[in-house]
C-alpha cells in the first residue's frame, strides 16, 4: 500500500539538530509531524516534492531571545523571521512581555510613536502609558485595543488572530511589577507588594508561560530588590520555569552625569546565576558581552583574556552543577531593536524641537543654541548620545552620503582634527552642510563574537520585531528595525560555519535548534526525527546570508528557499505562502 506524504524533501544533506553528522537523505511529513526520515530513499508519493540537491535540511531555527510578542499582531505573518529561517521565538524578554497589564501598560519600545505622540518628551519615553490614553492612540491609527489583562488573554488574542511562526511566552518581572505598583515603582517593593508579584507570576505561569524574564538596565527593573527578583523566580521555578536575564551591566538606561559610572558588569551575570543557585532553576543570560573593559580596546591579546575570563564565570556555574546557557546577538557592529543611518538622530531631542532636519540645520546656526546643545550634551541628559559613556562615538561611524563631497569618507573625529574643532563642532557643522548625512559603522572584524559563538551553551537572539520589509518610525527621517530583525541567524551561519569554519555546520546547527529546544522545554521541536513537530528550515550552506546594511537594513536574507511551520510550507521559493499555521507554546 502507498503511503501519502503531504511533503517530500529529496537528495538532501539531513542535519537533525543534534549535533550528529550530517547524512545524504529524505524526509517526509504527514500533517504537522515529521512521517518519514531516511537515508534510503522514502517509497511513495507526496503532494509536494521539493528536490534539497545542494542544501541542508534541518529543524526549523530557534531564535531565544525576542521582542516579537506584541508586534505578531501587527506582523502575524513575521516575514522578517521567517525568512531566515526562524520558525519559533522565545518572547517576553528583558523584562517587557505583553501582560499582566492594568490601568497601566508598559510597552515603549515597538510603540514609541504612539508614546511620543501621547506624551512627547526630548531625552526618553516614560515606561508606562495609561491604557486608556494609549488605547485611544492605537485604536486610531491601527483599528483595535489591547483588550487584555493577563498572559493568557494575550495568548489566546494571538491564537484567535493565527501567526506563521511559533511563539513560546515568557512573563516579563517588569510588567508584573507595574501591574503591582503603577508609576510608583521607583523604590524598593513592599513585603505585601512582593507577594502580589509573585502571585501574578504564579498565574502567568499558570496560563502557559514557559519562564520569568528581568530587564535589570530598565524601568522598572532596575528599582527591584534581589529578595523581590527571587521571590518572583522561586515562583516561576515550581512550574519547571526558565529564567532569563538581561543581566545589570550599562546601569540605568537614563540621563547619566559626568562622575556616574556603570555598575561593575560581572555583578550582574552572577546575579542571575545566584538566582539559579537558589532556585534550581535553569538560567539564560542574555546577550552575553565581555564583562571586563580592555584599554585600549584593539588589543587581541588582552581580549582574548577578557572574553576567557567572562566565558569562565559560565564555565564555573556549570561545574557547581547549575543549567546556565547564554545568547548572542549575531552582527556584533549593530545590536537592539533599531538602527538608523542619518546622523542627524544624533541629535534627536532637538530634532524634535525644530520639527524637520533642514530646521534644526539652520537653528545649529546660532552659536548659543549649540552652546546649550553641547552643554546638555556633556552633562549625560541624554542617554542614547552621551559621550561620557562613549568616548569613541566620533570615531566610530564613516560618513557614506553627504552633499558636502570633502566630508565622504570621514568620521566625525577626522573631520575635526583637520579643521580644529571640538567634534561637537565638527558634527554640527556636518548637519548644517547636509542635514541628511547618513553614516556607518566598518569593519567585519567580528572574531570577538565567533569566540562566545563557540562555547557549547551558547545560542542565537535577534533581539528585534516581528517586522515586514517596509517597518519604518513614523517620524522623519525615519529609523528602521534591526539587521538582526532580517538576517541575524543567516549572518551566524555565514560567518560561524562557511567563511571562518569557526563551528561545524553540525555543531552550528545544534546551537539554534534543539540546544533551545531543550532549554526552553518545546516538546518534540529543534530535532528532525519521524514523529517530531515538522519545523524545518532548508538552506544553501554556500548562499546562505544577511543582505541589509546600514543604511537600508530591511532586506530578507538569502540562501534560504524553504521554511516549513508545524508541516506548512510558510516560505516556498524564496517567498511568504502568507500561511499562518504558527502555534503558542504554552508551558506544558
Amino acid at each position: 500500500m502507498t503511503i501519502e506524504y503531504d511533503l517530500l524533501i529529496e537528495k538532501a544533506l539531513i542535519v537533525d539538530g543534534t549535533g550528529a553528522p550530517g547524512y545524504e537523505g529524505e524526509l517526509a511529513t504527514k500533517g504537522e509531524r515529521i512521517a518519514a526520515i531516511s537515508k534510503e530513499n522514502i517509497e511513495g508519493d507526496a503532494a509536494k516534492v521539493i528536490d534539497g540537491s545542494g542544501h541542508v535540511v534541518s529543524p526549523g531555527f530557534i531564535d531565544v531571545h525576542n521582542h516579537g510578542d506584541i508586534s505578531i499582531l501587527h506582523y502575524p505573518r513575521a516575514e522578517g523571521f521567517l525568512h531566515q529561517g526562524i520558525t519559533t521565538f522565545v518572547g517576553g524578554q528583558c523584562g517587557n512581555s505583553p501582560g499582566p497589564f492594568g490601568d497601566w501598560i508598559g510597552m515603549p519600545w515597538f510603540h514609541s510613536d504612539i508614546y511620543m505622540d501621547i506624551n512627547p518628551v526630548m531625552y526618553g519615553n516614560d515606561w508606562l502609558m495609561p491604557r486608556d490614553a494609549f488605547n485611544r492612540r492605537h485604536r486610531e491609527v491601527y483599528g483595535w485595543e489591547i483588550d487584555w489583562g493577563t498572559m493568557g488573554g494575550f495568548m489566546e488574542r494571538v491564537e484567535a488572530k493565527d501567526i506563521s511562526p511559533n511563539y513560546a511566552p515568557m512573563v516579563g518581572h517588569g510588567d508584573v511589577r507595574s501591574l503591582v505598583m503603577g508609576p510608583d515603582y521607583k523604590r524598593h517593593a513592599t513585603e505585601k507588594e512582593v507577594e502580589e508579584m509573585v502571585r501574578h507570576t504564579g498565574q502567568a505561569m499558570e496560563e502557559g508561560c514557559i519562564g520569568l524574564t528581568v530587564g535589570r538596565d530598565y524601568d522598572p527593573g532596575i528599582w527591584a530588590s534581589f529578595d523581590e527578583i527571587l521571590a518572583c523566580a522561586k515562583e516561576a521555578a515550581k512550574y519547571g520555569g526558565v529564567y532569563a536575564s538581561h543581566s545589570l551591566r550599562t546601569g540605568h538606561r537614563k540621563p547619566r552625569r559626568p562622575g556616574e559610572f556603570p555598575p561593575i558588569k560581572t555583578l550582574g551575570v552572577l546575579e542571575a546565576i545566584d538566582v539559579g543557585r537558589k532556585t534550581g532553576m535553569p538560567v539564560q543570560v542574555s546577550h552575553l558581552g565581555v564583562l571586563y573593559d580592555v584599554v585600549p580596546s584593539d588589543d587581541r591579546k588582552l581580549s582574548k583574556a577578557a572574553i576567557d575570563a567572562t566565558l569562565k564565570i559560565i564555565d564555573d556555574a556549570l561545574e557547581e552543577g547549575i543549567d546556565v546557557h547564554f545568547d548572542e546577538i549575531p552582527n556584533h557592529l549593530v545590536g537592539g531593536v533599531g538602527t538608523s543611518p542619518w546622523l542627524v538622530h544624533n541629535l534627536r531631542p532637538w530634532l524634535n524641537i525644530a520639527g524637520t532636519p533642514e530646521r534644526l540645520a539652520e537653528a545649529l546656526m546660532m552659536p548659543d543654541f549649540r552652546e546649550e546643545i553641547k552643554d546638555k550634551i556633556m552633562s549625560g541628559r541624554y542617554y542614547r548620545f552621551n559621550p561620557n559613556i562613549d568616548r569613541f562615538w566620533a570615531k566610530s561611524k564613516v560618513i557614506v552620503e553627504c552633499r558636502e563631497e570633502r566630508y565622504l569618507e570621514k568620521t566625525v573625529q577626522e573631520i575635526a582634527e583637520a579643521e580644529g574643532l571640538d567634534p561637537l563642532d565638527a558634527l554640527m557643522d556636518v548637519l548644517m552642510a547636509d542635514p541628511y548625512t547618513k553614516a556607518v559603522r566598518r569593519g567585519d572584524d567580528d572574531w570577538a563574537k565567533l569566540e562566545f559563538f563557540k562555547h557549547p551553551n551558547a545560542m542565537i537572539g535577534v533581539d528585534s520585531f516581528a517586522v515586514d520589509d517596509k517597518r519604518e518610525s513614523w517620524y522623519k527621517p525615519p529609523s528602521y528595525p534591526n539587521e538582526n530583525s532580517y538576517g541575524g541567524f543567516a549572518r551566524y551561519l555565514r560567518r560561524a560555519v562557511v567563511e571562518t569554519d569557526t563551528l561545524t555546520l553540525e555543531e552550528a546547527v545544534r546551537k539554534i535548534t534543539s540546544n533551545p529546544a531543550s532549554k526552553f522545554k518545546l516538546k518534540d521541536r529543534g530535532v528532525l526525527k519521524e514523529g517530531a513537530y515538522a519545523d524545518i528550515t532548508v538552506f544553501n550552506p554556500e548562499t546562505v546570508t544577511d543582505r541589509g546594511d546600514q543604511v537600508e537594513p530591511r532586506r530578507y536574507a538569502g540562501g534560504i528557499p524553504y521554511v516549513v511551520v508545524n508541516g506548512e510550507l510558510v516560505i516556498e521559493d524564496s517567498k511568504h505562502t502568507g500561511r499562518l499555521p504558527g502555534k503558542v507554546l504554552r508551558r506544558e
